[in-house]
């Protein structure tokens, strides 16, 4: 069977026309290296929050990285002299505003006033073992909140170890200072 070249162009024509449909309605393949945000340290906003409307609490701390469009939050707990610290990587879409982050944070930690906040599109929680206190120092054993309880006041210094969420962020490893109000016991 033999094709005239304006037969062989016809078929050409017809393959590459579908070839062009394929491609259009497949979505494109994104490495995971352009999927994934990368946070560093010196990319983010830090908040340091240990006061609520009714006294100390567990210090929170917040890592706003507006051009990834990601919140890192730390919470320190104050019930013991271990500190233990868990996180989690809040993730948004991509057209949020940093303003929308801002107000985001503000209402984790306060009477979430801000009803038109950004909302987050996945939250992922961070293994044990990943956020550790690493050094402590007691700054001052006479603080008492507003019903007279005590606490002492602590500078600690907490260490983030490189963690990935495979084509969604990864966290390079960095250390930072905080202080924490630990409830005093009389146990």
């Amino acid at each position: 069977m033999n094709f005239s070249e304006t037969s062989l162009l016809r078929v050409l024509r017809r393959s590459l026309a579908g070839l062009t449909a394929l491609a259009l309605v497949l979505p494109a393949a994104a490495s995971p290296k352009e999927s994934e945000a990368v946070l560093t340290k010196k990319d983010a906003q830090k908040q340091e929050v240990r006061h609520s409307m009714i006294g100390f609490r567990d210090t929170l701390l917040f890592y706003t990285f507006a051009k990834q469009k990601a919140v890192l939050r730390l919470q320190v707990q104050n019930k013991d002299a271990t500190f233990p610290v868990s996180g989690s990587v809040f993730l948004f879409a991509p057209d949020t505003a940093e303003e929308g982050l801002k107000k985001w944070v503000n209402n984790q930690h306060s009477d979430a006033r801000f009803i038109d906040a950004a909302k987050p599109a996945e939250e992922i929680k961070l293994p044990a073992g990943i956020c550790a206190v690493i050094e402590k120092k007691l700054i001052d054993g006479a603080k008492k909140d507003r019903q007279g309880n005590p606490f002492h006041d602590y500078q600690i210094k907490l260490s983030v170890k490189d963690h990935e969420a495979k084509g969604k962020f990864r966290i390079k490893a960095f250390q930072d200072d905080a202080k924490v109000y630990l409830k005093v016991t009389n146990s």
